[in-house]
């Protein structure tokens, strides 16, 4: 029964393409075993599955954010500070999870119908309705995330939220107690704008008929698959319901186009930048950028920049800056692709050009696909996290030793340039010795992604036999028992309770005892003499 094929069902909403890159490339794995892949997104999205041929049948369910209310999201997290708290992200927040509703109409809609209702579905962390489908159905579900989970999973010596964590936190051993505290104080600060979220949360809820809140438990009842590693992510203690099986990357990749080809062709010291495909860069960010780049043209350090901007990216550049550059150079001509040393592309082929010998350096926002790319194609990297996880990998990326950052409020032309200059100088080879560990380590991990697909199959098989009638037979075969248990016996605090009591009494008793004896010690020493009197006689 567990070799026929079964209908596996693929869910990915908010995010964009790089959300549903890994969730798509398990999908490969599972079709290349003959399960019936599916796909659900949001209207404008359905060319997400292009090259994923395997796709048997896309669902579409509902209408996606416009160009304007992302515009607007990247904006606010382009200038949201981790350390004044979440409220400056919170719209975000309420933009992405009002999309639930529809969403949770149409995944009800493919769940009731029996000619629809796949065996598993794989859903990206973002799709809350996905966790809805599991709660009603009993359907086992996996949910993949960049990093490890937020609020769950905890984790005593790692200071804060994951996701949420001030710049230069690692884990308590490497932070100050400052530091530590500062990190816990990012949630505790943001109570106000979490409680009116949550109240919003619920009557959303209630309005499409849904009367119960989302459990959170530390280890869900559900698969969770992490697109990262150890090497990248923090070491720690996991329960079989989670595993790191990154980096997930496909197996090929687009080559590299006629302008990146020439480019790297005609060039031996390019840097790669590409500070993800909806970040707004306010021009005074980018004139401090191009002064830094300009500087390491003329001194040597690099003899080329490849740097992919996209519309929106571009629409804060004032095309007149001048720099001095061999001369002086206008950014316009720049953009345009009229000075041999820049390359400016809407789009650039990535992996390829991070493939490419020529490309010698790596700037990047720190974003988890762009940071296992790096890793896996070995290239030293310069970061600028601007929100989310980006911050917390720019400093795993530091402490993993292949790379330096820059802060996105405070950096200045001659950080950047000094920073630069000291990755590509190398001067003790710490650099090139710690990205060529990572690409290892990168590479085996990337062939966990087969192991992504035995838990998906093993929490599959397990559940459709679990259950009968509706009724659950048994409890899941990789749940910890812990999770079925009340706390204090988890816990063991009733045996800590009997083994007091037991302490506490023989203590009590040697006590009363001793107490005893000592207010009639004259009867007793008599009593002892009489003996040993009697003992001597006899």
């Amino acid at each position: 029964m567990a070799d026929a094929p079964r209908k596996i069902l693929l869910v990915v909403t908010t995010g964009g393409f790089t959300h549903a890159t890994p969730v798509l490339e398990l999908g490969r794995v599972l079709a290349e075993r003959g399960h019936k892949i599916e796909f659900a997104t949001l209207e404008g999205q359905e060319g997400w599955v292009k090259g994923y041929d395997f796709i048997s049948e896309l669902y579409l369910l509902g209408p996606g954010p416009t160009e304007e209310q992302l515009d607007e999201h990247y904006r606010r997290m382009r200038k949201w500070d981790v350390s004044h708290g979440l409220g400056g992200v919170m719209d975000s927040k309420y933009l992405f999870d009002s999309f639930w509703p529809e969403n949770y109409r149409r995944l009800k809609a493919i769940m009731e119908d029996p000619s629809t209702r796949p065996a598993m579905i794989i859903g990206d962390f973002f799709v809350d309705a996905v966790k809805d489908m599991h709660v009603q159905f009993d359907i086992p579900i996996t949910m993949v995330w960049p990093t490890m989970p937020l609020l769950m999973l905890p984790c005593s010596y790692i200071p804060g939220q994951p996701g949420f964590q001030l710049e230069g936190t690692l884990t308590s051993e490497t932070a100050s107690i400052w530091l530590r505290i500062k990190n816990e104080l990012v949630i505790l600060k943001s109570l106000p704008v979490i409680l009116k979220f949550l109240t919003w949360t619920k009557r959303q809820r209630r309005m499409t008929g849904v009367h119960y809140r989302l459990p959170s438990p530390k280890k869900p009842d559900y698969l969770i698959l992490v697109n990262s590693f150890f090497g990248l992510e923090i070491p720690r203690d996991l329960p079989p319901l989670c595993a790191p099986v990154g980096p997930i990357l496909a197996d090929e990749y687009p080559p590299l186009d006629p302008a990146c080809d020439a480019f790297l062709s005609m060039h031996q010291k390019v840097i790669y930048i590409a500070l993800g495909t909806h970040i707004i860069l306010d021009h005074h960010d980018a004139v401090k950028i191009i002064t830094a780049l300009c500087r390491l043209l003329e001194d040597g350090w690099i003899d080329g920049v490849i740097w992919a901007v996209g519309k929106s990216g571009r629409q804060n550049l004032q095309r007149d800056q001048v720099f001095d550059f061999k001369g002086q150079v206008v950014l316009g001509d720049l953009l345009d692709g009229k000075n041999p040393s820049w390359l400016f592309p809407f789009f650039a082929p990535q992996r390829a050009i991070l493939e490419h010998s020529s490309t010698i350096m790596y700037f990047t926002h720190g974003g988890g696909s762009s940071a296992n790319e790096a890793l896996y194609h070995g290239k030293p990297i310069l970061a600028m996290g601007v929100f989310s996880d980006q911050i917390a990998n720019t400093t795993k990326l530091v402490a993993g030793g292949v790379a330096e950052s820059i802060n996105k409020f405070r950096f200045t032309s001659d950080e950047m340039y000094t920073k630069i200059k000291r990755i590509l100088e190398d001067s003790e080879g710490l650099f090139a010795r710690n990205c060529l560990r990572l690409k290892r380590i990168a590479r085996v991990g990337a062939r966990r992604k087969q192991h992504g697909a035995d838990l998906i199959e093993e929490v599959m098989y397990d559940t459709e036999l679990r259950f009968r009638d509706g009724k659950e037979l048994r409890p899941m075969h990789l749940q910890t028992a812990d999770m079925r248990m009340p706390a204090y016996k988890a816990k063991n605090w009733d045996l800590m309770a009997v083994t007091g009591l037991g302490v506490g009494a023989m203590m009590g008793s040697t006590y009363l005892v001793s107490t005893l004896l000592w207010a009639h010690r004259e009867i007793a020493i008599s009593s002892v003499r009489a003996l040993v009197g009697r003992i001597s006689s006899s």
